[in-house]
């Protein structure tokens, strides 16, 4: 007898969840090629900002490590990022020439990071790595982590950092390593390291790190030498914490909170900023996962996936306090790199919990399935079309103007070294919205500490902007 529904048969048979999967995972791969072509055109074009010419005339002036330590005692800790900054600032020919170097090298350590990170926790899918990559570049601080000197050292670096030490540290806790010889010693100096760069990064792992040795000492009964590792992030949370330039910079501002204040406001900021965003987050690598076809035995099994989230958002809090004790909020943009490092690693643990619990087989018909993802699909085509104002001309304006602002630079470093070396005017840039490779600039008072600097940094007598 002939099929009563032959054709729901062969219509359900279009829209298996295997094909949907495929089709999802080209347009998400498509999405993340053109995430990093932007990345890639903008960091051609990226260009110094203020804050890179100061660093910059302090390691010509004083020398790299005199530099180093004129900072330690009159501005921050971060002795790991200064030395860096300084590195590339004071090489003339490396910031004026080859700025380009900046957001490619903080770009590919956090690709590098992240690849080891995911081949730490058994996810070694190159789709899967590539999509991962790009939600956590999604939520960069991109003008400020990526693709400015001062703030990529000190921010972006870290994040790639932390991924590492991350990845180290959970293959001591699910025993595929020991905690002993030269891993120790390196696991040592990157929590040192990390702390130069960066005292939020620094109290993420400092917790990750305690909370790790409590777990093998008490849980496991084994790993007593990891708290080698522990003392080397405490050493270096307590080398850049307790600088003098710290102080000195906190005497400038007003400050009236005290420490049970900042405990629940940075509680408090956890959950409002964050909560949603971690579960929006952790759908969308749900998606990711189907799309890349990621087993269901990957999953975390038991209390682990609580446990690690938990840990997790411990470090989260940790992270924000000494914000929330400084600045009553969660400062500035650059900072929460960090913050949605964390979330983003939150996110893909609560979807491979929830992967797990996926049984559907390849052929099953998913026609509601099918029927989001043309809503999805038609949605974005129907809006570059119809409001290409909102959607397209930003972006391919952004690129443009990230080009004509590094022509207006390239032509100001020629003004420079063509005047006498005296008073300088130069064109201002007035352009609104700024591209993302803008973040700060010489104004027209020649008093001002961005015109400073930048006077100090070609030997002008003064500069300004009209």
């Amino acid at each position: 007898m002939a099929s009563t529904f032959p054709t729901f048969s062969r219509t359900g048979s279009r829209f298996t969840d295997a094909r949907l999967a495929a089709i999802a995972h080209v347009l998400l791969l498509s999405g993340a090629v053109a995430v990093f072509a932007w990345i890639a055109w903008n960091a051609w074009h990226a260009i110094a900002a203020v804050d890179d010419f100061c660093y910059g005339y302090g390691a010509q002036e004083r020398g790299l490590w005199s530099n180093l330590v004129f900072e330690y005692f009159n501005w921050g800790g971060r002795f790991a990022a200064t030395v860096l900054i300084s590195s590339f600032a004071g090489a003339r020919t490396l910031l004026l020439d080859h700025y380009y170097l900046v957001p490619l090298t903080i770009l590919l350590l956090n690709l590098l990071a992240a690849r080891v990170f995911l081949s730490a926790v058994g996810l070694r899918s190159w789709s899967f790595y590539v999509l991962f990559c790009m939600m956590l570049l999604a939520t960069f601080r991109m003008r400020e982590s990526l693709f400015w000197l001062s703030g990529g050292a000190t921010y972006g670096t870290a994040c790639a950092l932390l991924l590492l030490l991350m990845a180290q540290e959970w293959k001591i806790y699910s025993g595929a390593v020991e905690a002993k010889g030269m891993r120790l010693v390196w696991l040592a100096l990157g929590g040192f390291l990390l702390a130069g760069f960066n005292e939020v990064a620094s109290l993420v792992h400092l917790t990750l790190v305690v909370l790790l040795s409590g777990s093998l000492l008490l849980r496991q009964r084994r790993g007593a030498l990891y708290l080698l590792a522990a003392l080397g992030a405490l050493a270096g949370t307590l080398v850049a914490g307790l600088a003098p330039g710290n102080f000195a910079r906190a005497a400038t501002t007003a400050h009236d909170t005290s420490l049970v204040s900042a405990l629940l406001l940075s509680l408090g900021l956890l959950f409002k900023k964050y909560a949603a965003t971690l579960i929006l987050h952790s759908l969308i690598f749900f998606v990711i996962m189907w799309a890349c076809r990621i087993a269901p035995w990957t999953r975390p099994q038991g209390w682990q996936p609580a446990v690690l989230i938990g840990v997790l958002l411990l470090a989260l809090w940790a992270g924000i306090f000494p914000r929330a004790y400084a600045l009553n909020e969660l400062g500035p943009e650059r900072s929460r790199t960090i913050d949605f490092l964390l979330v983003n690693v939150m996110a893909m643990i609560a979807a491979l919990w929830l992967n797990g619990k996926r049984s559907a087989r390849d052929d099953t018909p998913r026609p509601i399935v099918a029927g989001l993802l043309s809503v999805v699909v038609l949605g974005a085509v129907a809006s570059a079309v119809l409001v290409p104002a909102a959607t397209v001309l930003p972006v391919w304006s952004g690129l443009q103007e990230s080009a004509a602002l590094r022509r207006l630079m390239d032509e100001r470093i020629v003004t420079i070294e063509q005047s006498d070396h005296q008073s300088v005017v130069v064109k201002a840039y007035t352009r609104e919205p700024k591209p993302v490779t803008y973040f700060n600039d010489v104004l027209s008072d020649p008093r001002q500490w961005e015109n400073i600097c930048f006077a100090n940094y070609f030997h002008l007598k003064e500069v300004s902007a009209r």
